[in-house]
């Protein structure tokens, strides 16, 4: 259903964005919707778009390359502000 969205004229502003949080978005409302219909959760709220913007994004959507963090279907790295060094090795479990 997403890719035939994406191919619609009214919908092609989702080609700009990497696909990947937004199939965890759709699997997100399935779970959600799943827990309501079992009964263990309410009817699923929508979330405004004033509330914040949050995305999830897989391990396959992310590289890193010579230290920087790239995104998928991004221009430019992301630019990191690290709280405290990284412990030894790290940055080696990042390359995998």
């Amino acid at each position: 259903m997403l890719t035939q969205s994406k191919k619609q004229e009214d919908w092609q502003f989702l080609n700009e964005v990497s696909c990947v949080p937004l199939q965890q978005g759709l699997r997100n409302l399935q779970k959600a919707f799943s827990n309501f219909w079992a009964g263990r959760e309410s009817y699923p709220n929508f979330k405004k778009k004033r509330s914040g913007g949050s995305a999830e994004f897989t391990r396959s959507a992310f590289k890193w390359k010579d230290g920087q963090l790239w995104l998928a279907k991004c221009s430019q790295n992301l630019p990191i502000r690290w709280s405290r060094t990284l412990p030894k090795g790290v940055s080696r479990l990042l390359l995998q």
